[in-house]
């Protein structure tokens, strides 16, 4: 259940992928090369946020939707160190949509309603009364490349599927895709200025979504 405080600053958890992580994919930085902390979005938001949320963030690149028991396990051991959370922000499913056969948006928001059920279920790796929210991420664009251009989210339909799933489910969500926060070439991972974009929309939500956000 979320933390019982008053006057201390409420928690957030922020789960995701290399783009939460802030892999910054440019020429010579190498594998797990990252932005620093002065552009990476969640602590562009931490810092705005300072004195009313303190954000807890667990990314990794490559990161796909906790399906496999293992994937679970990384979860609830990442709900113990972070409990406890009045928000549960989840931005996934773009490494679960790259790595089909095929593009296969309803699958992988299938595999997000799964999940996010077991987040409300009340068992090991839920998050009690947390808030949750769905975060579609930023549009993949692969321009006409002859194999990956089919992987293209800039219409939306991953984003749509994701928000058809947290609708049903009653839970929070952004579409990330929208806010067009600018990519590097590689097509998937934002860029200095696609993560100064970010903050500053989930610095909106936060001030005009959360109970008591503009305090």
């Amino acid at each position: 259940m979320p933390a019982e405080r008053t006057d201390a600053p409420r928690r957030a958890l922020l789960y995701g992928d290399s783009n939460t992580c802030g892999t910054d994919p440019g020429p010579g930085r190498g594998a797990g090369g990252r932005y620093g902390a002065g552009t990476r979005w969640p602590d562009v938001l931490a810092r705005r946020l300072r004195g009313r949320w303190d954000i807890c963030t667990d990314a990794l690149p490559g990161r796909c939707i906790p399906t496999l028991d293992f994937e679970w396990a990384d979860w609830v051991a990442c709900v113990r160190r972070s409990a406890p959370v009045d928000l549960a922000a989840v931005m996934l499913g773009a490494n679960d949509y790259l790595s089909g056969p095929r593009p296969d948006a309803a699958a992988v928001a299938g595999r997000m309603e799964r999940f996010v059920e077991r987040l409300l279920s009340g068992g090991e790796g839920s998050v009690g009364r947390a808030r949750v929210l769905i975060i579609a991420p930023p549009y993949l664009d692969f321009g006409d490349d002859r194999f990956y251009g089919r992987y293209s989210t800039v219409s939306g339909v991953l984003s749509e599927a994701l928000r058809g799933c947290a609708r049903r489910l009653g839970v929070d969500f952004l579409d990330a895709g929208a806010w067009r926060a600018p990519l590097a070439p590689d097509g998937i991972h934002l860029t200095p200025e696609g993560h100064r974009v970010f903050a500053e929309n989930m610095y909106r939500y936060f001030l005009t979504a959360l109970p008591g956000g503009d305090a």
